[in-house]
């Protein structure tokens, strides 16, 4: 007989409704690559009073969060994990700032967390780093990870006003109507920090991340660096030391053939540095509900063949230190520093 597997929906708004809609879609193809068909036993809204009767569920074996925000999401999957179920979760800002916490507590329940989307929607970095590179030693991670800066950045290079260029951004879907999170930072720092923590296995939260937005460039900024041969993007950046690592989040001027500075509307790109491997680059969509529930069918697939898949155990915060302050400053624009790849890995060159 056919195993069937029960599936709890927190969240049916972007992500959470393409994720419902992949789930009818896909459900063949689901059951061909597993061999366990999925059924869909109950979806909450944010709104709803229902998500802690689905998680309470017996039929639910596993919740996917698509809630997002972190004091009722983190209470859900806390709940869920504890009650035996596996979880999947979109939610970058609960795994930066309580991922050790919860990933200890999967770890405790012998059930599985997985958070491909959180990281970059539809790019495998997650996936990349846990496997591909399992047997390698990651010396840094770097990239532009927030669609929505970059989408007002390269709009400003079409010749667009900052706040233009955010109004069309929140027309397009790709920011928010308090687009905070984004334009100063905290959302590349939230997913920078949930990389560190796997790259460098060490329970790092995102505050402990210096960061700066792009609040403060103006049109002719950006006007200024492209004739240059430069562009600005949001870039977040981390690199292995002897006793920690380098991190930060920033506005910096990247010279116009790097990939980068190639990035336009919410296409993200994230570099991987390996001791063995070398350099890795990873692009694609970093925003939208499709894009997201790509990885995280990806993870219900991962979760049906391996159901103790669990994220790996991590040692203690290691110290970071800014990384800014080792960036070279162009007197043309003082404000912007310059992005070199060399000053990754400032330490770690010497011992490859």
């Amino acid at each position: 007989m056919q195993k069937i597997v029960g599936i709890g929906l927190l969240g049916c708004g972007t992500v959470g409704s393409a994720v419902a809609a992949g789930l009818v879609e896909n459900a063949d193809a689901i059951t061909r690559r597993t061999g366990v068909r999925c059924e869909l036993r109950g979806i909450a809204t944010r709104r709803s009073n229902n998500a802690r009767a689905i998680v309470d569920d017996p039929g639910v074996d596993i919740v996917i969060e698509a809630i997002g925000g972190i004091d009722d999401a983190a209470e859900l999957v806390e709940r869920a994990l504890d009650r035996g179920r596996h979880v999947i979760t979109a939610n970058k800002d609960l795994i930066a700032t309580q991922g050790p916490r919860l990933i200890a507590l999967a770890a405790a329940r012998g059930v599985g967390l997985r958070y491909e989307a959180a990281a970059c929607s539809a790019i495998p970095v997650v996936r990349t780093i846990l496997d591909a590179l399992a047997g390698d030693r990651i010396l840094s991670v770097a990239g532009v990870v927030n669609g929505t800066t970059t989408s007002i950045l390269s709009a400003m290079e079409d010749g667009a006003e900052y706040d233009e260029a955010l109004a069309e951004s929140q027309r397009l879907g790709f920011a928010e109507s308090d687009p905070a999170n984004d334009v100063e930072g905290v959302d590349a720092a939230h997913k920078l920090a949930l990389l560190l923590q796997l790259a460098f296995e060490s329970a790092v939260i995102s505050p402990r991340i210096r960061r700066r937005g792009i609040a403060g460039i103006t049109q002719r900024d950006v006007a200024r660096a492209v004739e240059r041969g430069y562009r600005i993007r949001l870039v977040a950046a981390a690199s292995r030391t002897s006793n920690g690592a380098f991190a930060e989040v920033g506005p910096v001027l990247v010279a116009a053939d790097h990939p980068f500075a190639r990035t336009r509307g919410v296409e993200n790109v994230v570099r991987i540095d390996a001791r063995d491997a070398g350099t890795l680059l990873l692009s694609g969509l970093g925003a939208g509900g499709a894009a997201s529930a790509s990885p995280i069918l990806g993870d219900l697939v991962t979760l049906l063949r391996e159901p103790k898949s669990t994220m790996p155990r991590f040692e203690p915060a290691i110290e970071i230190a800014p990384l800014h302050d080792g960036l070279q400053r162009l007197d043309e624009l003082p404000e912007y520093p310059l992005w070199d790849d060399s000053l990754l890995n400032p330490v770690e060159q010497a011992l490859r």
